[in-house]
């Protein structure tokens, strides 16, 4: 069997299974897991290719190592973990700060200094490096903001560095309060020490604070993170995630051919017809052509989306502040027709496949009509929900 007999299922179901029912072949279900492979690989590939996730050092996944380990910093402050940290509503939040945050604490000074060093080398040039700075940073004393704050990055050693004052974006700045702040790298807005300093080898960091008189100084911070850097799904994963998704698919497609063939064949014996094993499960095999076609409707929908960044602020910020909600907004307004595809397309398939489960049984089993389509519509629904219960394939 070829595959141009393989697709008369599609535009003459009732005449493509009568002659299968007469010529049961293993070969024609076969046809239809390769075809239904390789469209599905190839709809992996458009997403994956469309879909950028900005990149973080250190990785966002080990819960802001840099903050979760006090051993990395030097401060004319003691150095100790609290259980006051941030804990952001967003996606993945939790594992991009964990469940401490570094306290610095000194008695009786205006001043504190924080260095963190040990860090490797961090690629922070353009166009090519990571162009962001964030962290989170409070004080639970004084009850004053600081008067003078600054940061420096160093760069292959501590004479070679790149400054900036950061006065401006902590004015206003209540006790208490976890301040969010996000600083372009690279730019105008910071002065190096000298010729050498060179942003593609970042080793460290040094921030400072002044307060206009002495007192007991607490400051927290959290989420230290350099970022900016957006690298597409598939240069991330390579060809690795097309086997994996070679992989997934034969088992979905075997899975859903197993489990849905026995249900028509089950519930077809029970009300009395008279299939042949074999040939129920040859049958079945053919008509999931459908998930072919899901995958083509999969692939064009993908292909509808422009370019999808997932930024740093979407899976470690807080749902409410602006630059969370804005780059949620986006995603939500480009995948906005792709969705309307995949959504309404996927119920197609359903109603589309339900109906070819009751040719199968109305060829296979002599029952009427009517009997055919309670029947096929019964295995149908059951074997959705099984897939959508312990394989995770979803029902709309």
């Amino acid at each position: 069997m070829k595959i141009p007999n393989i697709l008369e299922v599609i535009y003459a179901p009732l005449k493509a299974l009568k002659k299968i029912a007469e010529h049961p072949t293993i070969v024609a279900p076969i046809l239809v897991i390769i075809i239904y492979i390789v469209a599905n690989m190839g709809y992996f590939y458009i997403s994956a290719s469309k879909v950028s996730l900005e990149q973080t050092v250190p990785v966002g996944l080990l819960e802001n190592e840099w903050t979760q380990n006090s051993t990395l910093w030097t401060s004319n402050a003691q150095i100790s973990q609290s259980d006051d940290f941030v804990n952001g509503t967003t996606y993945l939040s939790s594992q991009y700060y964990g469940n401490s945050s570094l306290v610095f604490s000194t008695n009786n000074n205006s001043q504190l200094s924080m260095e963190l060093q040990g860090i490797g080398t961090v690629n922070c040039s353009n166009p090519n490096g990571y162009n962001k700075l964030s962290f989170r940073l409070k004080w639970t004393s004084p009850s004053i903001g600081p008067t003078n704050v600054s940061i420096r990055l160093f760069s292959a050693n501590s004479s070679d560095n790149f400054y900036r004052s950061l006065t401006s974006d902590f004015a206003g700045s209540t006790v208490e309060t976890w301040n969010n702040e996000t600083i372009l790298l690279a730019s105008s807005e910071w002065s190096s020490s000298s010729t050498t300093a060179d942003w593609g080898s970042i080793t460290g960091l040094r921030m400072e604070f002044v307060w206009p008189e002495s007192a007991n100084v607490t400051v927290l911070l959290d989420g230290l993170f350099f970022h900016g850097l957006f690298i597409s799904g598939f240069d991330l994963y390579g060809s690795g995630y097309l086997l994996n998704a070679a992989l997934s698919s034969v088992m979905q497609f075997t899975l859903t051919w197993v489990i849905l063939s026995g249900l028509i064949y089950l519930l077809a014996k029970f009300l009395g017809g008279t299939l042949v094993w074999r040939i129920a499960l040859i049958a079945t095999g053919v008509i999931l052509i459908t998930l072919f076609v899901l995958a083509i409707l999969n692939a064009v929908g993908a292909a509808l989306v422009s370019d999808l960044k997932y930024p740093f602020e979407l899976a470690a910020g807080f749902k409410g502040e602006a630059a969370a909600d804005a780059a949620y907004n986006k995603i939500v307004d480009q995948l906005f027709v792709p969705n309307l595809i995949w959504r309404y397309g996927l119920v197609a398939i359903h109603i589309w496949t339900t109906f070819l489960c009751a040719v199968i049984v109305r060829v296979l089993a002599g029952f009427t009509w009517t009997k055919s389509v309670l029947v096929g519509a019964m295995a149908y629904v059951i074997n959705i929900i099984i897939g959508s219960l312990l394989f995770g394939i979803p029902i709309f």
